[in-house]
């Protein structure tokens, strides 16, 4: 129940939100700070991350959104920090739980490339030893037990940190990696990755860091470095949408009326993208390549969608097609000039342009016209889920 509930939840919030870019950054940071809810008892904390963790901080700055990460219920118990004790303590086996400290570095700030050693992964679990989880009384609370925590200096990334810290710690870690120059690069390449291309251009990942540098990491600023510059246009539809942006966005262009029960959930599982269920740290792939498997998934959700086929989920074609000015012509008694199987052309480019953006080209609008000719059914919902099933669609 509660994992049905948190991908509706999710899958809600992309329909219906107003501020479809902030729900783009939640699913980027769920990602990027990947909580698989099947692994002990993470789906019971996954509700508050969300809340506390990702939404509140998902246009907000790095480092403060990666310091509520580290000390997020459903996080130590996903990478197993609630695990982390000194060596000395008598439940510890010779030496600190390394789990979180090598995802903390590898894929939630430097990179697997960013520079660090395997010593510098032992020195940053040493810091994050003694933070624990309340059980059972105040449930799901974190607080830092002292008993546990390693508190002998350390070095890390050439830098030392005191005896004596305590809890303060993590806050030292995360001061030095999150000012790390390979952080800067490493987030900024993602981003890019994100909305602008696989194999982003070097000089604006270079552009990108600086501004996370500059900044202290200001997630806003960095959007707005990406949406400006002229590249980001000139890769505009590079990559084909991964299946959740592909349901949310058809479902968001045709103005469905849905409470996304299973029956619209399940093509989120099909597809292999269901919300909070990837099961290693690094996330869903943002790798077109991994979603080609999916297409035929799609056409059959586009095509049942648009004929209104998928249960809980309904559509109004003729207010759709009344509103972006595609409806019928009609003649002088008011009577249609055109049968309900055919389609004009004024009628395919203003709905084409309302779900892609631009007009069609020559050839997408030969290739429409030729399958709505051997249609014996009304056209229109048969031309929406072609256009939401066609290649200029499926691209972001």
């Amino acid at each position: 129940v509660l994992r049905d509930e948190l991908v509706r939840h999710m899958l809600l919030r992309a329909v219906y939100s107003k501020r479809q870019l902030y729900e783009v950054m939640v699913g980027f940071w769920s990602d990027h700070l990947n909580i698989d809810v099947g692994k002990g008892d993470a789906i019971y904390a996954k509700a508050t991350d969300d809340r506390t963790v990702i939404r509140r901080h998902a246009l907000g700055r790095f480092q403060d959104l990666i310091a509520a990460s580290a000390k997020s219920a459903a996080m130590l118990i996903y990478l197993d920090g609630n695990e982390n004790r000194s060596a000395a303590h008598p439940t510890a086996k010779n030496i600190p739980n390394e789990n979180y400290a090598r995802e903390l570095l590898e894929l939630h700030t430097m990179g697997v490339d960013g520079g660090y050693t395997q010593r510098d992964v032992y020195e940053v679990a040493r810091c994050l030893t003694g933070w624990r989880i309340h059980t059972p009384w105040q449930r799901g609370q974190i607080y830092f037990e002292s008993a546990e925590h390693d508190d002998g200096a350390k070095v890390v990334l050439g830098k030392t940190i005191a005896a004596g810290g305590g809890q303060r710690d993590l806050d030292s870690v995360l001061d030095i990696v999150c000012k790390h120059k390979s952080t800067a690069r490493h987030i900024a390449t993602k981003m890019l990755q994100h909305f602008v291309s696989e194999v982003p251009p070097e000089a604006l990942v270079a552009k990108v860091a600086t501004v996370f540098e500059k900044t202290g990491g200001d997630i806003r600023a960095m959007l707005r470095a990406i949406f400006t510059d002229k590249q980001f246009d000139q890769f505009a539809s590079g990559k084909i949408k991964r299946p959740f942006h592909f349901i949310a966005s058809s479902l968001r262009s045709l103005a469905a009326d849905t409470y996304a029960h299973s029956s619209l959930t399940e093509y989120l599982n099909r597809m292999g993208h269901a919300p909070f269920q990837y099961p290693t740290p690094d996330g869903y792939p943002d790798q077109s390549s991994y979603w080609l498997s999916t297409l035929l998934w799609r056409w059959n959700f586009a095509l049942s969608v648009c004929d209104n086929k998928v249960p809980e989920v309904t559509i109004q074609l003729s207010e759709l097609a009344t509103a972006v000015g595609a409806l019928v012509e009609s003649g002088e008694n008011g009577e249609p000039r055109q049968s309900s199987t055919s389609v004009s052309k004024l009628q395919l480019d203003r709905m084409f342009s309302h779900f892609v953006g631009r007009q069609p080209t020559t050839l997408e609008r030969q290739t429409f016209f030729e399958f709505l000719s051997q249609s014996k059914k009304d056209a229109r919902p048969e031309l929406v889920g072609l256009i939401l099933s066609s290649p200029a669609f499926q691209r972001c």
